[in-house]
């Protein structure tokens, strides 16, 4: 099997930011449908008053079990604790420590690597009927007339 193409994402959040558990039930939206896995995440805050770091590492596919441990992590000084030595522990251990070196008391990051699961079903489609690929770019724009331009030089390559 295929992976689909990775998407990089970071949020970075003031000393006024509230976390009621927006984050944790977006994170299983993104992956309801199945149309984009969450490969990698990372949480990484400052408590506002006595500077002390939390954080906390997700792994590869969200589960019952992460949700449980992000909605812990949120609610539960002991659950936050031991998630912050597991991330600090962990394959994460040098990120967190380099994020947390640039975070002032009461902020906080959150970084995620996507995978773009949708992306193998069409490729593989295109493939059956004869098609290729020319172009894969994550662009912002809200309407394909915006990018006329680099459609015109795609045609263009593609001859």
């Amino acid at each position: 099997m295929t992976t689909g193409p990775k998407q990089f994402l970071a949020f970075t959040f003031r000393s006024d930011s509230t976390f009621e558990g927006q984050l944790v039930g977006a994170l299983e939206r993104i992956e309801t449908g199945a149309a984009v896995r969450v490969v990698d995440g990372l949480f990484v805050a400052r408590d506002r008053e006595s500077g002390e770091l939390s954080a906390i590492a997700i792994g590869d596919r969200l589960s019952s079990r992460s949700t449980s441990r992000l909605l812990g992590f949120r609610l539960d000084a002991k659950d936050r604790r031991a998630a912050t030595q597991d991330a600090l522990d962990g394959d994460a251990g040098q990120a967190v420590q380099s994020l947390a070196a640039q975070l002032r008391p009461g902020s906080a990051i959150a970084v995620l690597l996507l995978e773009h699961a949708w992306a193998d079903a069409l490729a593989e489609a295109v493939a059956r009927i004869g098609g290729a690929e020319v172009a894969s770019d994550f662009v912002d724009a809200s309407h394909l007339s915006e990018l006329t331009p680099r459609l015109v030089a795609v045609a263009e390559q593609a001859g």
